[in-house]
């Protein structure tokens, strides 16, 4: 509920800095409205399908350079509206938007564009022309700020409605808009040059390498969501093998994550954390069904041909480059802090600290758990043993954050790693 007045609050005071700022800066509306008119077009066409972004449920679109080129044909006051007005969305005329979140995203985007434009101007760039040497550096700083503002908009309202880094923010869902941004500066400087020379007709060529660019971006991103899928198609062919661990691995996640936050792990890493705590026990679909569900003790055998699922799991997602080093955490999550795990009896700190994670959050979901072989123990049985085995099969670093974690889901107020 606090974060959601935050929120509120923080989006309107970016609407009225957004409304002073374009009501201060506006253009001659009688003489420029036929170029506001077809850029606000252009723009209006960019925005029409939207590409998601993979972790905070927000949006991107190729509309920026086309704004950018307004900060050399018109100057601030036109860049801004059309930042503005342009980027309206069908879905937020239709009314399925709540109006405080489409005036926070229009009013974020004038006023990185009037920002961006200004920048232009104070550094030399001049409205009407470009000089390639020296208007560039101008240009390319005047497009960096408008980059890096709407960006630091953005990741704002995220921080307050989440928590989290913002630097986790930015490199999960936007390290990717400088590198785009430098990709498209050409063709933002020859859209101002071609509109000078042959006016709209001539422009609305550039449109079609603007929908190319969109179209990558966006198979970069069905990309990411078809990795998820197969995990979790993967994570599903597991529990229909192994019906006794149903849900299991989606609880393992969880707990891992919320650990990997205790620890300050990156949210980089958190991602990571997050699909090998779904795939940890991936390896045991290559396991006999009969072993998996044998409700009395392994022979020695049959515990040395169980012992192998971490290396076969580990085998089996080693080629999805997403992962990473996510493999090496599923080869040693049953690696115990003391040297007497497997399979390669690492200690210590040699163990990995994604896998040292997952070790935690695996044997307690594990304890509390009924299985053929066992009864579940108690959340507080479960606990104690955690710390018990601090030490020996668990790192006492990693348990004291996951009792952390515990406590506050108990007390209802999760908290949050540096």
């Amino acid at each position: 509920m606090r974060r959601t007045v935050l929120l509120y609050r923080y989006f309107d005071a970016v609407i009225l800095l957004g409304a002073l700022v374009l009501f201060r800066n506006h253009p001659d509306f009688q003489k420029a409205w036929p170029d506001m008119a077809f850029f606000a077009v252009l723009v209006f066409l960019s925005e029409a399908a939207p590409i998601p972004l993979p972790k905070a449920r927000g949006t991107v679109s190729v509309s920026a350079p086309i704004i950018h080129s307004l900060f050399i044909l018109h100057g601030p006051a036109v860049a801004g509206w059309i930042a503005a007005v342009g980027t309206l969305r069908l879905r937020d005329l239709s009314g399925t938007v709540p109006l405080r979140i489409v005036l926070f995203n229009r009013t974020m985007l004038a006023l990185s564009a009037v920002a961006g434009a200004y920048v232009y101007l104070w550094l030399g760039g001049e409205v009407g022309s470009f000089n390639l040497v020296t208007s560039a550096v101008p240009f390319v700083a005047g497009a960096l700020t408008y980059t890096l503002l709407n960006g630091a908009f953005a990741i704002a309202a995220f921080v307050v409605r989440d928590g989290g880094s913002p630097w986790g923010i930015w490199r999960l869902n936007m390290r990717w808009s400088v590198p785009n941004l430098f990709a498209f500066m050409p063709m933002s400087i020859l859209i101002a040059a071609v509109y000078q020379a042959g006016g709209p007709t001539s422009v609305a060529l550039f449109f079609i390498p603007l929908l190319m660019a969109r179209q990558a971006f966006q198979r970069y991103i069905d990309m990411r969501a078809s990795y998820l899928q197969t995990m979790l198609a993967l994570s599903t062919a597991l529990d229909a093998k192994d019906s006794c661990t149903h849900g299991h691995s989606e609880r393992v996640a969880k707990h891992a994550v919320k650990i990997g936050r205790q620890l300050g792990v990156s949210d980089e890493d958190l991602e990571i954390l997050e699909y090998v705590g779904i795939l940890h026990d991936i390896g045991k679909i290559s396991i006999r069904d009969e072993l998996l569900k044998k409700p009395g003790l392994f022979t020695a055998e049959e515990y040395n041909e169980m012992k192998q699922h971490p290396a076969l799991g580990a085998d089996i997602i080693g080629g999805i480059k997403l992962l990473g080093k996510g493999s090496s955490w599923v080869r040693h999550h049953h690696e115990r802090y003391d040297g007497a795990g497997f399979p390669d009896g690492l200690r210590g700190t040699q163990i990995p600290l994604g896998a040292r994670i997952i070790t935690v959050a695996d044997s307690y979901d594990a304890m509390i758990s009924e299985r053929p072989y066992k009864r579940a123990y108690t959340p507080k049985a479960a606990q104690d043993e955690l710390v018990a085995c601090s030490g020996t099969q668990f790192d006492p670093v990693v348990v004291q954050a996951f009792l952390r974690v515990l406590a506050s889901l108990d007390s209802g107020q999760e908290t949050r790693g540096g």
